[in-house]
């Protein structure tokens, strides 16, 4: 009976040793895992009542995991650790339930010049947005609730996983678009949800295949921004806008001609019987060149952004950097850098992965091919349109197209 109750002492010691060795493991692999978010700053930006989820360094409480630990196995598991994981908090919403998943398991941490980088990003957008008079706009809108539903209409949201993603055009909003419907299951075939993101027809990308965060109530709408993870991608502001006339004007893309094309043709270029058909024009060579097409922007009030067909709106009427705190600010610069980790950030890598796309550093050649055409006033004019861009998303100001 002695050399027994030894054994069962042996036994439930092992037990322990073993499980504590294994909670060490799993809270090391934690630390490892988190994402690491700017530090808490002491601003009304982040209020909760604005909307905002306050950002800060999360650390671990080993004395605490191993108290909480002991009493997991001395109560019969029937007590549970109180301190749980930024992402476990978020499967408290009802709606998140189905997003359980097995993430993938990675070798080393995610590098401290990424953290950094998006450290730097997001400071950046809060200290300008908290520094009154510093953008080139007032914001108009406070907080979230001073922005109409229409403006929110950029926002996408995959309920299974609990992410909002506001999509910039011209910035691989395709290849984010297929991700988002593949995450949240949003589009199916007999039933079936799409798989592979590379499967799914363009002509199903840009529409109601995708969940929209405007078409809930308000109260729902700012328990999802609260609760989710936000993440936006951005590129050079000029030459995002060269991207924009090139894929809807010199394509024959004939919805864009015929709602932008043949106007522009007929104010801006004085032709007052333009071709019937993008077809037509393109084969004429009268379709809208790059200089009336910026004319036309500038001819139009230069208060009334919404009045921009969002392909050239500026990123920040699109996104609300100021009154929405975004997790992640990603670049089309560094895309493939950026996407690798805001996926693993998100804990979806295993499901979706981000195509490779064609570099983008040929395209700072654009500027020096396409704006010799625009007279330096109107460049001026045009820098002065999307200035805000340029300084939230801290790019260069092209300061050679700027002299007189």
């Amino acid at each position: 009976m002695k050399k027994l109750r030894h054994f069962y002492f042996v036994l439930i010691l092992g037990g322990v040793l073993l499980m504590y060795y294994g909670n060490r493991h799993w809270t090391d692999r934690n630390e490892a895992e988190e994402f690491h978010r700017a530090p808490p700053l002491s601003t009304s930006l982040f209020e909760p009542e604005l909307g905002y989820s306050e950002p800060h360094l999360r650390t671990v409480n080993r004395t605490s995991n191993e108290s909480n630990y002991y009493n997991l196995i001395w109560n019969g598991f029937g007590y549970f650790n109180k301190e749980t994981d930024e992402e476990d908090d978020l499967l408290e919403d009802p709606q998140l339930e189905n997003r359980k998943c097995e993430w993938k398991i990675h070798s080393s941490p995610i590098p401290l010049e990424l953290k950094h980088r998006q450290y730097a990003r997001k400071k950046l957008i809060h200290d300008l947005c908290d520094s009154n008079g510093t953008l080139g706009f007032n914001g108009k809108w406070q907080t979230i609730d001073d922005i109409p539903s229409w403006e929110l209409a950029n926002l996408l949201v995959d309920d299974r996983h609990g992410i909002i993603y506001c999509y910039v055009p011209k910035v691989a909003c395709t290849e984010w678009k297929r991700l988002m419907i593949v995450l949240s299951e949003s589009l199916k075939v007999n039933g079936v949800p799409y798989r592979d993101p590379s499967d799914i027809p363009v002509e199903l990308i840009h529409g109601n295949s995708t969940r929209y965060l405007n078409r809930y109530n308000r109260t729902v709408m700012k328990q999802k921004l609260q609760q989710y993870k936000k993440f936006m991608f951005v590129r050079e502001p000029f030459i995002r806008l060269i991207s924009a006339y090139r894929d809807k004007f010199q394509k024959e893309n004939e919805q864009y001609y015929q709602q932008y094309g043949i106007p522009i043709l007929k104010r801006i270029g004085k032709i007052p019987n333009p071709p019937a058909s993008v077809k037509e024009a393109l084969a004429a060579g009268i379709a809208p060149s790059f200089s009336t097409f910026i004319q036309y922007i500038l001819s139009l009030p230069a208060d009334s952004y919404e009045l921009l067909d969002e392909h050239w709106r500026q990123t920040a009427r699109l996104c609300h950097p100021c009154q929405i705190h975004y997790d992640f600010i990603g670049k089309m610069e560094t895309m493939e850098e950026d996407a690798a980790h805001l996926l693993r950030m998100l804990r979806v890598d295993n499901i979706v992965q981000f195509p490779k796309i064609k570099s983008s550093t040929t395209d700072e050649n654009w500027m020096k091919t396409w704006f010799p055409t625009i007279t330096a006033d109107s460049r001026r004019k045009l820098f002065k349109l999307f200035e805000t861009d340029y300084k939230l998303f801290g790019y260069q100001v092209p300061e050679y197209l700027l002299q007189p």
